[in-house]
């Protein structure tokens, strides 16, 4: 199954994988890709607050629905405040049929979830029975706006860390798994993890329908192709932990609540002016929810002093993140040293794409090469090199011809595949010329056994996209590689083979480019598989 580092890494990839692999249908008249059968692991599920450029979560909506959660409730009129379009999703306009609070905190009006698990697990922590309902046959087979996405969860503790298992029938990568879902089960994952004194484990999620609708393909394309791969918990930035006892949660959350109040009848005091919870994570909620309600009186200039003042902590950097769509010179005014590297590393990233991608084919050449060494050319040209471009040409003829993928490989995998062997085979054939010119005099030889003299190559990879179309260059690639084939065939001189093998690198460079240009998702998804690896 698919593992990520955090909820970041894996917002990314799985709107992707539903992009390219996902299955088009419709669901009460509304089009949606999907993928059936979806289970996601997230290492760090504590990481929770999402660093996705174009994504445009709300992160003040985050937080407050997740305390809303927590405190057992289902009223829209409170969680309008933060969601608007909270009472899209009701029947009557008061509450929401599904929401979770009220069956964790409330089941058949008495069973408190969250304590029962709590105790079962104090008393055998090794236990599997560990399981929370949130669906509810007895109500649920009605026709209503909202039924329960997330349907049961499921803990269970091994080698001092607690895991938690989500089960969810259907789930919206944009609104439900980025939107919140990650988000507020992680919370509650830290919150029981405290409670019995073990560290958090990893979060799996099973979506039996994990989709897109049609409205958000063009964010997620644009998130794929913007997302840095950076992460600030890099960049020394830590998270603010839940510190509170069982026997005082209930308390805390009803300070929490009237603090809350407080903050909306006045919120362009100082932060913190109407007091604390006692408790950092509790407290980081009430600095979020008193930013929501008064940054628009305070401005831009007292925004920046009041979030300096703040430690260098996620949420503070999820703040500025949100809130620099609406002051642009927010970026420019941290006061925290931390915070201020991670933006000028993301900026720096974004600078320098081209040679990203350069050096990430570098890098799978690298990593092939010294898994295979010299296997691409062990029985020469005919039987071993060109049968290899072969392959790859004839996929893409193919794909012409068919417009049918392998699923799981992205046409962008074949061409970058098909671009090394090429520029290979150059190498393997300048070794026979006195001075091809291909890489400077002083090159290590044999040309094609150093990876110094293929990255000399790959520098030179023009990615200004071509006019031609996709298909033209492919027909070109395929023309072009027939052409090499039926010399080496004939014995044509080496020389006459490296300039036909230099036409194919400069169709296939061209093809690279043009791919590159239109699929903007598979060029992000290759990059950070080879270069920002989330683990």
């Amino acid at each position: 199954m698919p593992t990520y580092r955090n909820i970041s890494f894996a917002t990314v990839d799985s709107v992707s994988d539903v992009l390219q692999s996902g299955v088009e249908i419709r669901v009460r008249s509304k089009l949606t890709r999907e993928l059936l059968g979806r289970v996601t692991c997230l290492d760090r599920p504590f990481e929770r607050y999402l660093f996705v450029p174009k994504r445009h979560n709300d992160v003040f909506a985050q937080f407050a629905e997740t305390m809303w959660m927590l405190a057992g409730r289902d009223d829209v009129a409170w969680l309008t405040r933060y969601l608007p379009r909270a009472p899209d999703f009701s029947d009557d306009g008061k509450i929401w049929q599904g929401a979770y609070g009220p069956r964790l905190r409330h089941w058949g009006s008495s069973i408190d979830q969250l304590n029962e698990v709590r105790q079962l697990l104090t008393k055998d922590l090794s236990s599997r029975r560990a399981v929370m309902a949130l669906f509810d046959p007895a109500r649920d087979y009605i026709d209503s706006k909202d039924i329960p996405c997330n349907n049961w969860l499921s803990w269970i503790a091994r080698d001092g860390k607690l895991h938690l298992n989500v089960a969810i029938r259907s789930n919206d990568a944009m609104w439900g798994f980025s939107g919140v879902n990650a988000f507020e089960w992680s919370v509650m994952q830290e919150l029981m993890s405290f409670w019995l004194g073990v560290e958090m484990g990893p979060a799996n999620y099973f979506a039996t329908s994990f989709h897109l609708y049609d409205i958000h393909f063009d964010r997620a394309r644009q998130m794929n192709k913007s997302f840095h791969g950076l992460s600030p918990y890099d960049f020394g930035i830590g998270c603010a932990p839940f510190r509170t006892l069982w026997d005082e949660f209930e308390s805390k959350l009803e300070k929490w609540f009237s603090i809350e109040e407080m903050i909306r009848a006045d919120p362009t005091v100082p932060l913190f002016h109407h007091g604390r919870v006692g408790d950092p994570l509790l407290d980081s909620g009430l600095a979020l929810v008193q930013v929501f309600w008064a940054h628009q009186q305070w401005g831009g200039e007292r925004l920046a002093k009041e979030l300096g003042q703040l430690p260098a902590e996620d949420y503070v950097v999820a703040m500025y993140d949100q809130l620099r769509r609406s002051y642009p010179e927010l970026p420019n005014n941290i006061a925290q040293p931390d915070i201020r590297r991670f933006f000028e590393a993301c900026r720096d990233s974004s600078l320098h794409a081209a040679d990203e991608f350069k050096h990430a084919i570098k890098k799978l050449h690298a990593e092939k090469d010294k898994a295979y060494g010299g296997a691409w050319k062990r029985r020469g040209e005919l039987v071993s090199i060109l049968p290899n471009i072969a392959r790859k040409a004839d996929r893409l003829e193919n794909l012409m011809q068919t417009s049918t993928t392998m699923r799981g490989e992205a046409l962008l995998d074949t061409v970058i595949d098909l671009y090394v062997y090429a520029e290979k085979y150059r190498l393997f054939l300048a070794e026979g010329l006195e001075d091809g010119g291909l890489v400077p005099n002083n090159a290590p030889k044999p040309y094609s056994d150093h990876d110094a003299n293929f990255d000399i190559l790959v520098d030179r990879l023009d990615l200004e996209p071509p006019s031609q179309s996709t298909r033209e260059l492919i027909s070109d690639v395929v023309i072009r590689f027939d052409a090499c084939w039926h010399n080496a065939e004939a014995g044509a001189g080496t020389a006459e083979r490296f300039e036909l093998a230099s036409l194919l690198a400069e169709a296939t460079g061209a093809l690279i480019a043009r791919v590159v240009a239109d699929d903007t998702v598979s060029l992000a998804r290759f990059v950070r598989s080879e270069v920002r690896h989330a683990g």
